[in-house]
């Protein structure tokens, strides 16, 4: 359980760091490996994740890039996931991380929402959701809710889904809204597709319908919603 201890262990970090309300935490700064800007937590973050990890696997970040730690193992991660969403309060914000083999197999991941604690594991034999600060059991859900993450990007799928009269929500942090697919109708994404925003969370979530196409991520427990959807996404 050494990858889980270190993420518990990194995230408390970022949660203290973040506690500390420090607004100069959302300034910006350079852009990062993976195209976006990126602000001050998200470069503490990653440093934080670095030093964790640095004798425990390689990291491969989506603001510095790849890291060489001459370690057979990789880990894939978004320090922070939800950066607009810390800005600015709303407590939908998280980590991502997933670990690979020497053979670029991912063998384990971990999701936290660091505005809450809750937490989701995943290795070949356990899947667990908790909490880093109290004991949880995973909570119940109607599996009605659709997450449509970068809603505002793509208003003809938004008209698709009006014309089916299919709700939906955007929280803003779309390895979190994988992360919860088990407990959705649905979770939807379209654009750009990078794999410290989805691997973590896609292998959390493995035993659902998947598909992935076109820039589009459809992910979803029934299958019955999920050929509808599929439909309606894909055209098919």
């Amino acid at each position: 359980m050494k990858f889980l201890n270190l993420c518990k262990k990194a995230s408390k970090k970022i949660i203290k760091v973040i506690k500390n309300n420090d607004i100069s935490l959302f300034e910006k700064t350079q852009k990062g490996f993976g195209g976006d800007i990126s602000m001050k937590i998200d470069l503490i973050a990653e440093k934080i994740f670095i030093d964790t990890f640095k004798d425990y696997a390689n990291i491969f970040s989506e603001e510095k890039g790849l890291v060489n730690n001459n370690l057979k193992k990789t880990l894939i991660i978004d320090p922070i996931d939800g950066s607009f969403n810390i800005s600015n309060g709303f407590p939908y914000y998280g980590s991502s991380i997933a670990l690979k083999n020497k053979k670029g197999k991912i063998i384990k991941a971990f999701i936290i929402n660091l505005a809450t604690g809750d937490y989701f594991y995943k290795n070949k034999k356990i899947r667990i959701e908790n909490n880093l600060f109290i004991n949880k059991t995973p909570s119940s859900s109607l599996n009605e809710m659709i997450l449509f993450e970068k809603s505002y990007a793509n208003i003809e799928i938004c008209k698709k889904l009006a014309q089916h009269n299919i709700k939906y929500r955007s929280p803003g942090a779309l390895a979190l809204s994988l992360a919860l697919a088990d407990k959705c109708k649905a979770v939807i994404f379209k654009g750009e597709i990078r794999e410290f925003d989805i691997a973590a969370g896609i292998f959390f979530n493995n035993h659902l319908n998947i598909k992935i196409k076109d820039n589009i991520i459809l992910i979803s427990k029934k299958k019955d919603d999920f050929k509808k959807l599929n439909k309606i996404l894909f055209k098919t």
